[in-house]
């Protein structure tokens, strides 16, 4: 179905026919920072139930805006490795204008909401990733979580599977890299009361042109010095070359061969408790994929720690992940800006990270280091010096 471009004028005029109507109440513009909402903070997997969680903080008929720029100072080096597109992995400093992405959400009504992004990254660069112009998010969200359990994403949206979070804003772990599905056209069908959560998902592939279902579940549970959070999902079918970093351009996607996982099933938790987070997540396909001798798989842990250092709270990360049964699988080198894919795919990655905001919580500054090991036991090494501005 090539009904991304559609879905997304669709709901973007939508929202627009919302104020072009003389009898619709007439709401304020107003930032989502304003109340202490973060749109860019959310959790991919959970996006439309953050949306309903957060709309309450605003009025109806209010226009919500946000996004987030990206800036980043990098070197790197390493052993050489062989790459797509054709070239071999290098030493040298870049600094790059990242990714500029901008958040427009309506309340509509107490039950219709509307929500539409517009990214482009690499901003400004010469190659097949360069200037990438994408619908992060488009899509028509309806429901009541204060009346009624249940609620309704159509449009583009992150897949609700897994939750395929790294230890700080450039870990981006190997499950993440060969399982996480990008943002495709869906219909989603949610569930949230009491701390359980579910969803059920039909969604196109606008890669390999393909649809597929997802069933996922999570449960919550929250009390004044800890919570938990323990998950499972269940994806029908899914394409190495339709996962990962969703700023790798389609065009880029199209030409990488995609090797099919099969059905593939998710596995994760977390604990917080008081300052320490601590969260794990297994992933395996059911499909061999390539000469590999059994079925692929992943894991990734991450341990965060955020004391309060000089009046702003500052975040320790550390994080692994380890792929098997995926050698020689293309995949990105986890870290780094220019998205070159090695061609021998990646075995073993480590991260740590420290983050923390400067003037205000929109403004936050990051280091990370990062190591990566191919299948052919090549090591990879990243420094980012990292700025983000929250709009």
């Amino acid at each position: 179905m090539r009904i991304m471009k559609f879905i997304g004028v669709a709901a973007f005029l939508c929202s627009c026919t919302v104020y072009a109507d003389p009898q619709h109440p007439k709401g304020r513009i107003v930032l989502d920072q304003s109340q202490d909402v973060f749109f860019e903070q959310f959790s991919p997997s959970t996006y439309s139930l953050q949306i309903l969680q957060a709309k309450k903080q605003f009025d109806h008929a209010d226009l919500i805006l946000g996004g987030l720029l990206q800036l980043d100072f990098q070197n790197w080096h390493g052993d050489r490795v062989e790459t797509t597109p054709p070239g071999f992995y290098g030493a040298g400093n870049g600094f790059y204008f990242t990714q500029a992405t901008g958040d427009v959400m309506e309340n509509v009504s107490s039950w219709a909401t509307t929500f539409f992004s517009l990214a482009e990254s690499h901003i400004g660069r010469n190659d097949p990733n360069g200037d990438y112009v994408y619908l992060p998010h488009a899509f028509i969200l309806l429901g009541n979580l204060d009346a009624l359990p249940f609620f309704l994403t159509f449009g583009i949206n992150s897949i609700p599977f897994g939750v395929f979070s790294g230890s700080g804003p450039w870990d981006t772990p190997l499950t993440t890299a060969y399982f996480d599905p990008t943002q495709s056209p869906q219909l989603s069908l949610g569930y949230n009361k009491n701390g359980w959560n579910a969803d059920a998902t039909m969604y196109s592939d606008e890669v390999n042109h393909d649809n597929h279902f997802v069933y996922n579940f999570f449960y919550n549970k929250d009390s004044d010095n800890y919570s938990y959070t323990i998950g499972a999902g269940y994806l029908t079918d899914l394409k190495t070359n339709s996962t990962g970093n969703p700023t790798v351009s389609k065009n880029q996607r199209v030409s990488l061969l995609g090797d099919n996982l099969g059905a593939v099933v998710d596995w994760n938790a977390s604990v917080t408790y008081l300052l320490f987070s601590l969260s794990g997540e297994y992933t395996f396909g059911h499909k061999k994929v390539g000469l590999n001798d059994d079925k692929p798989k992943a894991y990734a842990v991450a341990l965060n720690y955020t004391p309060n250092i000089a009046g702003k709270d500052t975040t320790f990360g550390l994080g692994h992940s380890k792929a098997f049964k995926l050698r020689r699988i293309e995949t990105p080198f986890p870290g780094y800006d220019n998205l070159l894919q090695s061609l021998s795919g990646l075995n073993n990655s480590w991260a740590l990270s420290v983050s923390r905001p400067l003037t205000k919580n929109n403004f936050v500054l990051g280091l990370e280091f990062e190591k990566s090991t191919t299948f052919f036991e090549r090591n990879t090494y990243t420094t980012t010096l990292d700025l983000m501005t929250y709009l």
